[in-house]
């Protein structure tokens, strides 16, 4: 046995250094491994951030960074091959009216799936991208004509008419998409996307659900507000507004017993422009508080001039979303009233049904504080946007306006407007029917008991001198009844 010994004392340092090789290669393998996953992770986290930089976390889709980089691709690609493609601008109909009645969460899955049926509309090689908000816009590649891009379009607007169902509940959901074709409408890149973008605008001002490929007019059309707004800040700094009064009759007492004050401009060259053809620039535009400062300014003058002859008129003012949720709106109307002298029963401020509503801005406090001044509070156009017996019940509103496109349906029974008579009633509020043109609906309104009106039927809008002629007339028939 001790001749063995030698030879075991041999092997050991072999064996030694073959466990300590097995442990360094054991070692080695482990740091590798580690090192593979440190690796891969990093990469993972790369690829999500990359994902993140380049997507809407909402709805997965690419975002406008992504959408601009495939979008020179294609322009690239389309050059080199002399193809078309199309640029889709895509702009969810009443989305902010979604989310306020139904709520962010609700808003949130109506742009989930309007992006799924947006992504089933197009091929593989096309892009759908989320621009932000409620905007999406579409990339359409390798087109053989223009007229492939109203194809898509119309997909899609077939795919949305399918109502959406949202928490349980079916839901009507529209768009509107404007289309722009390189190279026929451009062909460089950030042109070509205005372009889709203002035909979209225009196909939104056409209506709910509406698709337009792009025009040169729409251009013409943005430029010349552009050129319109330039002319309204002259106007503003040379006087050229005017105020106009339309009458308004209280139908049960058959007097006037207000003037809806409206806005006209005084062109020295093309005479009197009607609003229609200015205060949609007008009201987008800052001009509009300097503007709306002066007509509150000049009606609260003309109701303390009426009020010293004897005439408690109310004299309604418009108000425009950015002139009523103006930080200083409430103070500034305060300071007008005091300088004026008249008492806030003499004025009445209307609104629309959209601004009663907007979440965005706290509508409460500012009627709140119109009502501390006593000044009456009027929705106008309601029955035509979002607004509910609910909204009404929780604002302090005085008077209802019915839009005329109920008064038009009249003839038809008017089961509308008696519904809304009777619903603001119950709610101890005034309605006036605006848009009144022949005697036959002012019969009407009377028997349902609507409280005022007014329209081309008892007046257009006049001067002040020619309201206080109105107001002789009617005095002169109501002495000469009960003489």
């Amino acid at each position: 046995m001790n001749s063995l010994w030698p030879i075991a004392a041999g092997m050991a340092p072999c064996l030694l250094a073959l466990v300590f090789g097995q442990w360094q290669a054991r070692t080695l393998r482990a740091r590798c491994a580690h090192l593979q996953a440190a690796l891969a992770a990093q990469r993972d986290t790369e690829m999500r951030l990359d994902f993140m930089a380049h997507h809407d976390s909402l709805t997965g889709l690419p975002n406008r960074l992504q959408f601009q980089l495939q979008l020179e691709h294609g322009v690239a690609y389309a050059r080199r091959h002399e193809s078309r493609l199309a640029v889709l601008f895509v702009d969810i109909d009443h989305f902010k009216a979604i989310n306020d009645t139904l709520g962010h969460d609700a808003g949130d899955q109506v742009l989930v799936q309007f992006a799924q049926r947006l992504r089933q509309c197009v091929r593989e090689v096309d892009t759908v991208a989320r621009q932000g908000g409620d905007e999406f816009i579409i990339l359409l590649t390798e087109l053989r004509s223009s007229a492939d891009a109203q194809q898509v379009s119309e997909k899609i607007m077939k795919a949305i008419a399918e109502p959406f169902t949202i928490n349980g509940d079916d839901l009507p959901v529209a768009a509107s998409i404007g289309v722009a074709v390189y190279p026929d409408d451009d062909a460089d890149i950030e042109a070509l996307i205005e372009k889709a973008d203002l035909a979209m605008y225009a196909a939104k001002q056409r209506g709910k659900g509406a698709s337009l490929r792009f025009l040169p007019s729409m251009q013409a059309k943005a430029y010349s507000s552009l050129i319109l707004e330039t002319a309204l800040r002259h106007a503003q700094e040379h006087n050229e507004f005017i105020l106009t009064y339309q009458p308004k009759l209280h139908l049960r007492e058959q007097k006037i017993a207000g003037v809806k004050a409206l806005l006209r401009w005084k062109h020295p060259e093309l005479g009197l422009v009607m609003p229609l053809d200015f205060l949609p620039v007008l009201e987008q535009s800052a001009l509009i508080l300097p503007v709306g400062a002066w007509v509150m300014a000049t009606a609260m003058a003309q109701a303390r001039r009426w009020l010293d002859r004897g005439h408690a008129l109310t004299v309604a003012v418009h108000l425009s979303p950015r002139q009523f949720f103006h930080k200083d709106m409430a103070q500034m109307f305060a300071a007008a009233l005091e300088k004026a002298g008249v008492p806030g029963r003499c004025i009445e401020v209307e609104i629309t049904e959209a601004m009663l509503i907007d979440r965005s801005q706290n509508a409460e406090e500012v009627l709140h504080q119109f009502k501390q001044m006593g000044v009456r509070i009027a929705i106008s156009d309601f029955g035509t946007g979002y607004a509910s017996l609910n909204y009404l019940r929780r604002f302090a509103v005085d008077v209802v306006k019915i839009d005329k496109s109920f008064i038009d349906d009249l003839s038809r029974g008017g089961a509308m407007v008696r519904a809304i008579i009777e619903m603001a009633h119950s709610l101890n509020m005034q309605v006036t029917a605006a848009g009144v043109e022949t005697d036959q609906q002012l019969a009407q309104l009377s028997a349902m008991g609507c409280d005022e009106a007014f329209g081309f039927c008892l007046s257009a809008a006049v001067s002040p001198e020619e309201v206080d002629a109105l107001l002789a007339g009617r005095q002169q028939r109501a002495e000469a009844l009960t003489s």
